[in-house]
């Protein structure tokens, strides 16, 4: 497999569809790539059984992403960023293994840039898995290719796909690296690289019976619900 090829294209897609925060959103990606997208089970029944003995996740059909809405949504997100490999590495309608090797690291790749997952300081797959919104399967994959380009990259510098992915990811704002791109939920100010959804000003005691941070948990389901129409 060439890993350059793989890890090259996604920082194209990064590019095309301007993306600065994580985690992804797979839908609004294949949408940019002009295809439209359809659950399995907004499906007529004769259908429906027709996608399910094609794929048990997903797969494209001219213009058109089907995928399975009765999936974990860290499985339905690495499937979708998955086709999205397909498209973008322009793999043949005919899948061979090698091509299906490439659209998985893809999509691992897409879901979890190594670089992003060193700049928010993740300790472990959990980190990964809560923080880029997928499996605990494909963040322990995740997790640990970035320990090994940890130490490639400490013993070899950064190389020029990591020096264009900095780059790409880095913000005149906040001056560093950002990951993580919100508003305020009182104010609408900007906030970078933090999983509150309140900004320093604004939480704050004199305000705090205004507004009564989620839990962690909580608010990444409520996230996930705006950002997938409530899957």
């Amino acid at each position: 497999m060439d890993y350059d090829k793989v890890k090259n294209t996604t920082l194209k897609v990064f590019q095309k569809c301007d993306i600065k925060s994580f985690p992804i959103d797979c839908i609004e990606i294949l949408t940019k790539y002009g295809m439209k997208v359809e659950t399995y089970y907004s499906q007529k029944p004769a259908k429906l059984s027709r996608c399910l003995t094609y794929s048990e996740d997903a797969f494209i059909l001219k213009k058109t992403v089907y995928y399975n809405d009765n999936k974990p949504i860290g499985r339905i997100r690495f499937s979708l960023a998955h086709e999205i490999g397909h498209i973008a590495l322009e793999h043949t309608v005919h899948r061979t293994e090698e091509q299906e090797k490439e659209a998985d690291c893809f999509a691992s790749y897409l879901l979890a840039p190594r670089m992003a997952i060193h700049y928010s300081i993740c300790k472990n797959q959990n980190d990964v898995a809560k923080l880029f919104n997928i499996s605990n399967e494909a963040a322990q994959y995740a997790f640990d290719d970035y320990r090994r380009w940890y130490r490639w990259t400490v013993y070899h510098k950064m190389s020029l796909f990591d020096k264009v992915m900095y780059t790409h990811f880095y913000n005149d704002n906040a001056k560093c690296f950002v990951y993580k791109i919100k508003k305020c939920a009182c104010c609408d100010t900007v906030i970078y690289n933090s999983i509150s959804i309140v900004c320093k000003k604004c939480n704050t005691p004199s305000r705090s019976y205004m507004w009564q941070p989620l839990p962690e948990d909580d608010f990444i389901i409520g996230e996930n619900n705006w950002l997938y129409g409530g899957l």
